[in-house]
């Protein structure tokens, strides 16, 4: 048994080394031996399709309201990145017209936001804004156009007046002030004019 058990281990040993001889061989080569280079394999370029492209573009031209429709309706998979690029870019559109007092502009931002918020979990959480926090800038773009209008209204501008109010509508289209308001001020101007006329 002792010796079937030492010839096993001489044999393991026996070929072990005989395998370690044969892969020194194949790692250096005799000096006469010329090596063939091996078949250059062109790299495969990774194609964009005309979609991605499309978007691409219109994303270094900063249209991110144009990515956005361009996306919507269609098979999104693969653009998530792109997606929320562009959610995130049309944010900061909003939200320098925001700062800046251009209460119409940062509405339709914030309103094609809300219209292309993604479903996915793991898309939500890489949006700069979430879903109430957007709403909530609506909100005070639809109070702060209330006012324009209403200070313009005030100042005789009725025209001015009945301009902010039909675009707090093109985003609010609900609201009941700035309907009423709006009535209002085109029943005036519409009697200044006939009174002008006369």
């Amino acid at each position: 048994m002792r010796t079937s058990g030492a010839l096993c281990i001489l044999l393991a040993t026996a070929f072990g080394l005989a395998g370690c001889s044969s892969q020194e061989k194949a790692l250096f080569k005799p000096a006469g031996v010329v090596q063939q280079p091996a078949a250059v394999v062109p790299k495969r370029q990774q194609q964009v399709s005309p979609l991605r492209s499309k978007v691409l573009s219109l994303l270094q031209k900063k249209n991110y309201r144009q990515a956005i429709e361009l996306m919507n309706g269609r098979n999104r998979e693969g653009l998530e990145r792109e997606h929320i690029l562009a959610i995130n870019g049309l944010l900061e559109v909003g939200d320098d017209a925001f700062s800046l007092g251009d209460y119409a502009a940062a509405a339709r931002a914030f309103k094609g936001v809300l219209g292309a918020y993604p479903v996915a979990p793991s898309l939500r959480e890489r949006v700069s804004h979430d879903p109430k926090q957007i709403r909530s800038y609506l909100e005070t773009c639809a109070n702060r156009m209330m006012e324009q209008g209403l200070e313009e209204y005030r100042r005789g501008r009725l025209e001015s007046a009945i301009g902010k109010w039909k675009g707090l509508l093109t985003f609010s289209p609900g609201h009941r002030e700035a309907k009423k308001a709006l009535n209002t001020a085109t029943v005036q101007l519409q009697a200044l004019q006939n009174l002008n006329k006369k």
